[in-house]
């Protein structure tokens, strides 16, 4: 598997909620060019395109971060990243664009310390004891992989966001979801 399609297909793992995509190199930073940026984002327009093109009709428009970074921001609530998932024939048809994603198109990955793994795992016992019995604590990445559990195939949206919100003072950053159908953020 290419470095980017698993960039990309982690992202699609990880549900839609803050920011776009994550990926790349954590030491790459977007071009100071504004041509060079103008270029990502047209590059980011294309993919759009495509998805919207092979039936991902309600895939949001693609943005630049202040940063310059590429983001695909909800609208009205939609979680594409939840929908493309669904469809490998759309992730499949759109590779060829994916693969032409410089290094830095993407906001670099965040980097979790032991304090924030330690919260990752208090979220976890949150979301568990509500409504979440199955959600796994995080791996030394700080990745839930929800492979095997019935949050594999993913939840309602009340049974989440109740849940979400009670444990939000616990932890309100990125939530990477490896397998199944994903959570937030």
């Amino acid at each position: 598997m290419t470095r980017t399609k698993s960039t990309v297909l982690l992202c699609v793992v990880v549900a839609a909620g803050l920011a776009g995509c994550h990926g790349g190199d954590p030491a790459a930073s977007p071009s100071a060019s504004a041509g060079d940026r103008q270029q990502v984002l047209a590059l980011g327009q294309e993919w759009v395109q495509c998805l919207r093109d092979h039936g991902l009709t309600r895939m949001p428009d693609v943005e630049l971060s202040p940063e310059g970074y590429l983001q695909f921001p909800a609208v009205d609530g939609y979680n594409w990243k939840d929908e493309l998932r669904k469809h490998q024939d759309i992730i499949e048809a759109c590779q060829s664009i994916e693969d032409r994603y410089p290094p830095n198109a993407f906001r670099p990955r965040q980097q979790y310390s032991a304090d924030d793994l330690r919260k990752l795992a208090e979220y976890a016992k949150c979301l568990r004891e509500h409504g979440i019995p199955d959600f796994p604590d995080p791996n030394a990445q700080g990745e839930f992989d929800v492979s095997g559990t019935s949050v594999e195939h993913g939840m309602s949206q009340r049974v989440r966001e109740q849940a979400e919100n009670a444990c939000k003072s616990i932890w309100n950053g990125d939530v990477r979801i490896k397998g199944g159908a994903g959570g937030k953020k």
